[in-house]
């Protein structure tokens, strides 16, 4: 997994479409579940190189396993969508229901080629939580610790944090790596960010020093990885079911489509929370980035599509709405530059389409049991940050200066969003 610096201050044919999957791991038939559980137990044996061992074993696992899932359904879902049904004479609901039937068989055989035994294993869902809230870092940089590697230790701690900001223990950690332990801040990586949260970072640094040939070559390379990444976590919310089985066929279609929506919506949320801080409209952010890049690279055209793109995914924007102003006031442009790219304009309907049906289901629902369809909740007013309280906190959550130590001046702050006016 692609790391990247923290910016923060001192104080702190079928058979073609699973060729190119994802290296297996060196002992597949391990899972990263089983492995976790193998680490947390060496952790409490106090057997330091084990529970490093194991622990990074299972994150391994677990990028694997989540890449080659993702894959499987993508490809399946496209392989399909390109396939003769049996009968073109079809309803609309029977075309669906073929075309489900044929891509989960498309499905079990690619997890089957790629997971062996392992295709059909359950992992509990805690510890599919405590990976999305980093738990296997907390253990990590303690153990790495006790080794006395203190970059490794940081490195952890840092990733942590970025899941669970206001967790004060590891705040109080990280800073110990750095005062106390050497660790130079700048070096100090967030272990789980992706390579367009790399590329991202790599174009608001470009931004900030002037460069605007390179801040459109990495926000350009960044906004085409995000569109892949946004698309592999939603593949994996199919891949999670709810577990209420009613006697119903149709309604639990249904509360499985449900369940699987609200999955999906979370997904942009965790996208832009790059070094432990969402940024608001993320996607509307590139955008922002790339129209005053292009306009200092005197590329007026994709400037005026860039701030249509960007008031296309947030319209009350007052500075956008100001430079599409500027930009107008010169006679050389015109209403018709400012058409917004296609990939943002079905990402927004997209994004538009899901939130109505939330909506919808919360509305003519309230009157159901919820042993029927549990109470749907807008995914507007989720929050992706878990804080996890001092009552759930595990053995691991050990501060290195004491309970009195004072984490007020650790600041983990990633490079802000900007948006230049013109």
């Amino acid at each position: 997994m692609t790391g990247t610096h923290f910016f923060v201050p001192l104080v702190i044919s079928l058979l073609c479409l699973w060729e190119n999957v994802g290296t297996t791991p060196e002992n597949p038939h391990l899972s990263y579940d089983f492995l976790y559980k193998e680490g947390i137990d060496k952790y409490t044996e106090n057997n330091w190189e084990k529970c490093v061992e194991n622990l990074e074993d299972a994150l391994s696992d677990w990028h694997w396993w989540r890449e080659n899932m993702a894959k499987c359904r993508e490809d399946c879902h496209n392989e399909t969508g390109n396939t003769s049904l049996l009968s073109e004479k079809l309803q609309e609901t029977d075309r669906f229901y073929e075309k489900t039937v044929r891509t989960t068989l498309c499905i079990v055989k690619c997890k089957k080629t790629v997971f062996g035994s392992r295709m059909d294993r359950v992992v509990d869902g805690n510890v599919e939580e405590d990976f999305d809230m980093r738990k296997p870092y907390d253990y990590l940089q303690l153990c790495y610790f006790k080794l006395d590697k203190m970059k490794e230790a940081a490195d952890a701690a840092a990733t942590v944090l970025v899941a669970q900001p206001e967790h004060e223990v590891m705040q109080s950690n990280l800073r110990f790596y750095i005062s106390e332990g050497g660790v130079d801040i700048a070096n100090v990586v967030n272990r789980e960010l992706q390579e367009y949260g790399s590329e991202y970072l790599k174009g608001t640094e470009a931004y900030n020093n002037e460069d605007y040939a390179k801040t459109i070559e990495h926000m350009e390379k960044s906004l085409e990885l995000y569109y892949k990444t946004d698309q592999e976590c939603r593949r994996l919310c199919e891949n999670s079911i709810e577990q209420k089985i009613l006697e119903d066929f149709v309604m639990t279609v249904a509360n499985q489509y449900t369940y699987t929506i609200r999955c999906k919506r979370r997904c942009n949320r965790a996208h832009g929370n790059l070094l432990g801080e969402t940024i608001q409209n993320f996607l509307a952010s590139y955008f922002n980035y790339l129209q005053f890049a292009y306009y200092q690279e005197n590329n007026i055209e994709k400037a005026c599509e860039a701030v249509a793109s960007s008031l296309l995914l947030d319209p009350e924007d007052p500075i956008q709405q100001r430079n599409k102003q500027y930009y107008l006031s010169n006679e050389e442009v015109t209403e018709d530059m400012f058409i917004p790219r296609e990939s943002a304009v079905a990402y927004k309907q997209r994004m538009d389409y899901e939130r109505d049906l939330i909506e919808f289901i919360e509305l003519n629902f309230v009157f159901i049991d919820d042993d029927v369809l549990e109470d749907i909740e807008l995914e507007d007013d989720v929050t992706n940050i878990v804080t996890v309280s001092e009552n759930e906190s595990l053995s691991s959550n050990k501060s290195l200066l004491g309970e009195s130590s004072d984490t007020s001046s650790i600041i983990l702050d990633g490079s802000e969003t900007l948006n230049e006016e013109l």
